[in-house]
């Protein structure tokens, strides 16, 4: 199979990006080998890539003789992938959104790692499910919009900081940054620089599911009315049913003013207030 170019590719296929599924074609080979570099380098026994598209990380992934799964939506892809899929038999394609995917079936198989371009319209809710997805991902390799790559890795009292944040940093820590992608790395390309963030999953500081929803009902109530003081946004949440005399009592017991703003608090703080406020409603 020789090394065409991702714009030979197109053009050979007659292949335009489509507009509604925000397709925007990696064609940077730099980037891609990079990927794939921290795709393995937890030495998975296999793999998930979302969106393959033309294949330009699929034929790499596939090289290192893995079990490889890719999920596609677009049915455009079909014949591409097939040609490579003729060459190597570990390669299983999925025509699917990957949003309906079972993504426990490919982690319940052993030691899996995600990676992909992911469009920007489904980052948060795909996000969302790759980070909570049981068992968990080994390690998830992503391409996102730069400013949703700042998001993740955003600190307290900034202004990128929120809700997003904390789903990553509860359920893995700090991203790792794997590259900055300018838009001509992509065909075509993008009104936005893209960036390539490494998530490793961990066992999350909250590990029973009512205390998990109890935490994220906290975390939308404080970014939902961000500009508001804690004790007044957590009493207004109709998913609390807190008095403002319980808010305020549950963040004194844990040693945060009522006065401050949701946007200042750092994860611990939120697991703290936490069990206080389960203390409170018990």
């Amino acid at each position: 199979m020789g090394r065409e170019s991702p714009r030979e590719r197109l053009r050979r296929l007659g292949i335009r990006a489509r507009k509604g599924l925000g397709q925007h074609f990696l064609v940077n080979e730099g980037a891609a080998e990079c990927i794939v570099r921290a795709a393995l380098e937890d030495e998975p026994q296999g793999l998930l890539e979302i969106g393959p598209g033309l294949g330009v990380l699929t034929r790499r992934l596939v090289e290192s003789g893995l079990p490889l799964v890719a999920i596609e939506r677009d049915e455009a892809m079909r014949p591409e992938l097939a040609r490579i899929a003729a060459a190597y038999p570990n390669l299983e394609v999925r025509y699917q959104d990957v949003l309906e995917a079972d993504l426990a079936e490919l982690t319940m198989r052993g030691h899996c790692v995600a990676v992909g371009n992911i469009p920007y319209q489904i980052t948060s809710p795909l996000l969302e499910r790759l980070l909570t997805t049981e068992p968990p991902f080994a390690a998830i390799v992503i391409m996102l919009q730069r400013e949703v790559a700042e998001r993740l890795a955003a600190e307290p009292a900034t202004s990128e900081y929120g809700a997003l944040t904390l789903l990553a940093r509860f359920y893995a820590g700090r991203p790792q940054l794997v590259a900055e992608l300018a838009p001509g790395s992509f065909h075509p390309p993008p009104k936005v620089h893209s960036a390539v963030l490494r998530l490793v999953p961990r066992e999350p500081p909250i590990t029973d599911p009512p205390g998990r929803e109890l935490l994220f009902a906290l975390v939308r109530a404080a970014f939902g009315q961000r500009r508001k003081q804690l004790a007044n946004a957590l009493s207004r949440s109709p998913h609390l049913q807190l008095t403002k005399d319980e808010a305020r009592a549950a963040l004194q017991a844990v040693g945060i003013s009522p006065r401050r703003r949701g946007e200042t608090l750092s994860l611990d703080e939120f697991v703290a207030l936490t069990n206080a406020v389960a203390g409170t409603v018990a």
